[in-house]
């Protein structure tokens, strides 16, 4: 938590501009810290590239587009409960089902879609989310993203998050080993965070 009082000195100094102070409160309040550079927001060097091409973004968004139609088509509550991303191919679906069977149907219809070549089935059958806890991990979503995009080490754009129940899926490619371990430990800080399951690989 921001301390109070040090708000309240911030917001009264004449030293920061306004858009410096709404980010340090930001910031702290998801456990991320930026490097202020001369009352400015930096990364000390971080460039954002994406180091997957235009037509692989398509495809991907194609890939995750059928498979939920074809949820849909089994059921519309087995389709709004489950989530589904595509990363060059590797689909990663999440969610908590009514119905165990739908587990496995899930990532039949999965695998019937062309172009996916790996299904990482973390589909769990159990109590349905309530609002709160959906909420809570939109916010840890939200929070982790902003610690990906505050890590000089690591070219954010080239990751996905998924929270479900506290738990943080990770998706995407880095450079080197060391950079995933970055990535990981910095959506661990995150306030409500229970685990992490990394999908990242190394760039070939």
């Amino acid at each position: 938590m921001v301390d109070l009082n040090i708000l309240k000195m911030l917001f009264t100094s004449k030293r920061l501009p306004n858009t410096a102070l709404f980010i340090i409160i930001i910031f702290s309040l998801s456990g991320c810290m930026p490097l202020i550079v001369g009352g400015t927001v930096g990364t000390a060097g971080y460039v954002a590239m994406r180091d997957k091409n235009i037509g692989e973004s398509l495809n991907d968004t194609k890939i995750e587009t059928t498979i939920q139609s074809r949820l849909y088509k089994t059921s519309p509550d087995f389709f709004s409960n489950v989530s589904v991303s595509s990363d060059n191919g590797c689909v990663l679906l999440t969610g908590i089902v009514e119905k165990e069977e739908w587990i496995a149907i899930a990532e039949k219809e999965a695998w019937n879609v062309r172009g996916v070549n790996v299904v990482d089935n973390n589909i769990i059958s159990g109590k349905i989310l309530g609002i709160n806890t959906i909420m809570k991990d939109a916010a840890i979503t939200s929070n982790a993203r902003t610690c990906l995009l505050m890590n000089k080490n690591i070219r954010s754009v080239n990751y996905k998050i998924k929270t479900v129940g506290g738990i943080i899926y990770l998706r995407g490619a880095a450079r080197t080993r060391a950079e995933i371990d970055s990535a990981i430990n910095s959506v661990r800080r995150v306030r409500g965070v229970k685990k992490v399951v990394s999908y990242v690989n190394i760039m070939n």
